[in-house]
């Protein structure tokens, strides 16, 4: 009996280690972490375009947590009062952990100073973030871009945001706001992917039926299936449309009468495959999107889901991995923000490797639905989206809420040039038309990072 207890105490100290101890390190409300700050000088987020993000000032006296990019990178970059969130919080021990010479760090201990602490070098680029955060002014909403060949998240931004400098000043307004100042929507934000989802209910269609080409319906503007009305977005009647022009019109009965052939489980499988129920993993906090239809599902549930409305809901993040994964021949990469962490004299402590998550779809699957997606923005919903200096794939969406009386607005894709990619994922709340609305957002990032 002691020698097992012995060996059950050894298995929890090694799991503690492996999975845990970062966990407990990194945690704001580490104890020890809070007695490193007696020593050390928190070190800086700097972008990856050499900017700097976040900052300790000293006075002589006092320091204080400075954001020089003030509201534009508030939630990513997060805040240190009251708490600490974003990178401030998942980088912590980072921070405050100083690797500088041996030497420099003896004479300041000497002198009675502080050592100065590692700096985090992020994936974020500030001419990407402003084209981003300018484009949604206004708006509710988020922007994450991402790199789908590495993973490293280019921009997010989340709106309504706040001033991180300010937030114990600001911490009961920011705590009560009915808008959730505080809440990352571009990680925590769980919306109805509308018609962005119909990408999965194509493959899915594509899988199933080989002779998914042959394909026909003709839209009306409405549709009723299952017992279940649905109609086309603004009751737009487009038409005889085969599977292509289904997707580049972004015709809904098109797509619920596709759904109404399909396996019910296949199809549930697919979207689990794409990482739906399961957290993107990635160092912020982040929720799961949420997919509840299965095998056993009514057939009542199925044109709902087919057009990404009913039960299923989606983060931004999660939509870019999507996208990602289609303009990326398959495989879906780990998004990430830190790239390296240098010690004060430059010399790097630790870098990120690339890492897959998941492959849940074939090259050639990927080339067929870039070739539809494409057409969307040449001639379909998102030609807001396009442009003549780089090739640009993508999907609007426009997912009703409110007893189908409001639309959020969608749109999620991928521009290209010189052998150069980003993703773009863009939600407006109550924005209404994704074609109208967010193209155009995703197309001032493009812009931007293409200038």
């Amino acid at each position: 009996m002691f020698v097992g207890l012995f060996l059950v105490l050894i298995g929890y100290i090694i799991h503690f280690v492996v999975r845990d101890s970062r966990n407990v390190i990194t945690d704001s409300h580490n104890l020890r972490l809070q007695e490193l700050e007696k020593y050390v000088v928190r070190g800086k987020i700097i972008s990856a375009n050499g900017k700097v993000l976040a900052q300790t000032v000293s006075d002589g006296d006092s320091e204080t947590r400075d954001y020089p990019y003030g509201r534009m990178f508030a939630h990513v970059v997060g805040y240190n009062a009251k708490g600490k969130s974003g990178l401030e919080s998942k980088c912590n021990f980072d921070l405050l952990k100083s690797n500088a010479n041996l030497l420099s760090q003896i004479e300041s201990n000497l002198k009675g100073e502080k050592s100065i602490g590692d700096n985090v070098y992020t994936t974020l680029d500030t001419r990407v973030q402003k084209a981003a955060y300018d484009a949604l002014s206004g708006e509710k909403g988020a922007v994450v871009a991402m790199d789908p060949e590495t993973g490293k998240v280019i921009a997010m931004v989340s709106k309504p945001d706040f001033r991180p400098a300010l937030v114990k000043e600001n911490w009961k307004e920011l705590n009560t706001d009915e808008d959730a100042l505080l809440i990352n929507r571009a990680t925590q934000g769980l919306y109805p992917p509308g018609s962005t989802f119909k990408v999965i209910t194509a493959l899915e269609f594509m899988r199933e039926h080989k002779d998914y080409k042959n394909f026909t319906y003709h839209c009306t503007g409405y549709t009723t299936i299952n017992n279940v009305k649905i109609r086309c977005y603004g009751g737009t009647a487009h038409g005889t449309v085969d599977l292509e022009g289904a997707v580049e019109k972004s015709c809904n009965t098109a797509f619920v009468h596709m759904a109404s052939q399909l396996n019910k489980g296949k199809f549930a499988s697919l979207a689990e495959d794409m990482m739906f129920n399961s957290r993107i993993p990635i160092n912020l906090a982040a929720v799961s999107s949420r997919f509840t239809f299965d095998g056993s599902s009514k057939d009542s549930q199925v044109p709902q889901i087919a057009i990404g409305q009913g039960s299923t809901l989606i983060t931004p993040l999660q939509n870019a991995a999507v996208m990602s994964t289609i303009v990326n021949d398959g495989v879906m990469m780990e998004p990430y923000l830190v790239d390296k962490v240098k010690n004060v004299n430059g010399g790097v402590i630790k870098e990120t490797k690339t890492k897959e998550i998941a492959s849940p779809l074939s090259a050639a699957e990927c080339k067929k639905l870039r070739k539809m997606l494409r057409k969307v923005v040449t001639n379909g919903t998102g030609t807001s989206a396009y442009s003549s200096r780089y090739k640009v794939y993508g999907k609007t969406g426009s997912a009703e809420y409110n007893d189908d009386k409001d639309s959020h607005a969608w749109f999620i894709g991928c521009a290209e040039h010189n052998g150069r990619k980003i993703v773009v994922s863009v939600i407006v709340e109550g924005g209404g038309s994704g074609g109208r609305v967010a193209a155009p957002i995703a197309k001032n990032v493009f812009d931007a990072y293409f200038r």
